[in-house]
């Protein structure tokens, strides 16, 4: 989930997962992905190898930023490999139609030069990289294999079958194959996951406008949250108009027939004032309802991890709370926060069938890190309606990331980043 910057919720990512669990990356589906990026590297490398000169040579090179554009493509897409979505196109469509046109707005284009670099980089020195990195995590295994060969073509001259020595030499060979075939996807998945991480985010930096992109994001962002607050002020006024309001009217018409009754009948009038009372606690009460939806008092005069805390409480599920957050947070990081674990407790709730949820946090570094992780079911979309998606758009004003991790099957963890100094 990231979310960084889209204002949407996204997958966790390769290094994000190596970066918070680097155990769990190495026993998880993690290692096969970022085997299958460099992999694919490899085959996107010698394309490009042959590919780049010929289209220098077709295009007279007034072309070629064309003519590499469907690698450029695949490159962009190649990312969802290690989580998250693909690297968004920056090209702007030109104002008129032609190749010329379309010509001159891609060379007046600081993205269109990136991408060339990134295209010669993908045919040498990446390339080199993602072979290497194949290379050094076989190697345990190909060394493993030269010896055992040697030792097999030397066996049989010095050892019958059945013998001592040949029973001993036959163990030594598979204990030594389990040990290389352990050492070897252990090294493997490390290198492979380095050089993917490195070309990946290589790839972001060339082959993404990441400022163009940024104001774009902003500016739907911003939008969306003036939605966002023009139907929470309707819905504000929808729940005054048909609760405290009516209330109110009724306790002034109550009012109204008791003084009328005070002097003709008192018992009446004193009945009529006692309901007068509880219309006037049952509205009070409905008040403070609304306004905790608003902003929870608690989370203004304690904090976080009070604020927190009484959500824990209130929680149908077992909620264990661990948030190390020793001073008071700026108003918006713990209102974000709050509204975020609230949302994630109540889908674990609803959605999750979880027996029991975990919330994890602490401060490091000037940055609130917030983690809710259930036991559910997962399979958590936030296209389909959950809250978390409008509160990304929130955490995104404040320059966070919000994070959703929910496989078919569960677990789902949703984790907040977000700067202290937002």
């Amino acid at each position: 989930m990231t979310a960084s910057g889209s204002g949407e919720v996204t997958a966790v990512t390769v290094a994000e997962r190596i970066r918070r669990r680097p155990l769990r990356f190495l026993v998880s589906s993690w290692p096969l992905r970022t085997l299958a990026y460099v992999v694919s590297g490899v085959v996107s490398g010698l394309a490009t190898l042959v590919w780049l000169p010929v289209a220098m040579l077709l295009g007279a090179f007034a072309l070629t930023p064309l003519l590499i554009a469907p690698l450029v493509t695949v490159e962009r897409q190649r990312v969802r490999l290690l989580g998250g979505p693909a690297l968004p196109d920056p090209h702007r469509t030109p104002d008129r139609s032609g190749l010329s046109a379309r010509l001159r707005a891609r060379y007046a284009e600081a993205i269109t030069w990136r991408e060339l670099a990134y295209t010669v980089l993908n045919g040498t020195v990446l390339l080199l990289v993602d072979l290497a990195a194949l290379v050094v995590g076989l190697a345990p295994a190909l060394l493993f294999l030269s010896g055992a060969v040697s030792f097999v073509e030397s066996g049989p001259g010095t050892a019958t079958a059945g013998s001592p020595d040949h029973v001993s030499g036959t163990a030594f060979i598979g204990v030594g194959a389990a040990l290389a075939v352990v050492a070897a996807a252990i090294l493997l998945a490390c290198t492979t996951a380095a050089a993917a991480v490195a070309r990946a985010e290589l790839a972001r930096l060339l082959l993404s406008a990441e400022d163009e992109t940024r104001i774009r994001t902003l500016t739907m962002s911003r939008a969306r949250l003036i939605d966002a607050f023009e139907v929470e002020r309707r819905r504000i006024e929808r729940d005054l108009h048909d609760g405290a309001q009516q209330r109110l009217l009724r306790l002034g018409m109550t009012l109204v027939t008791a003084q009328l009754e005070l002097d003709k009948d008192p018992e009446a009038a004193r009945s009529l004032i006692a309901t007068a009372a509880d219309e006037a606690k049952a509205t009070l009460t409905e008040l403070r309802e609304l306004v905790r939806g608003i902003h929870p008092r608690v989370l203004t005069d304690l904090g976080l991890p009070p604020a927190v805390a009484e959500l824990a409480v209130r929680s149908p599920l077992p909620v264990t709370v661990a948030l190390e957050v020793p001073q008071r947070l700026p108003a918006p990081v713990e209102s974000a926060a709050y509204f975020v674990v609230a949302e994630a407790l109540t889908n674990a709730a609803k959605h999750a069938h979880a027996e029991r949820v975990e919330v994890t946090g602490a401060v490091t570094g000037g940055t609130l890190y917030v983690e809710i992780h259930d036991d559910g079911v997962g399979g958590a979309d936030p296209t389909r309606g959950s809250g978390l998606s409008g509160l990304a758009d929130r955490v995104d004003a404040l320059d966070g990331t919000l994070v959703l991790a929910s496989p078919p099957g569960g677990p789902t963890v949703v984790r907040l980043e977000v700067p202290c100094s937002a």
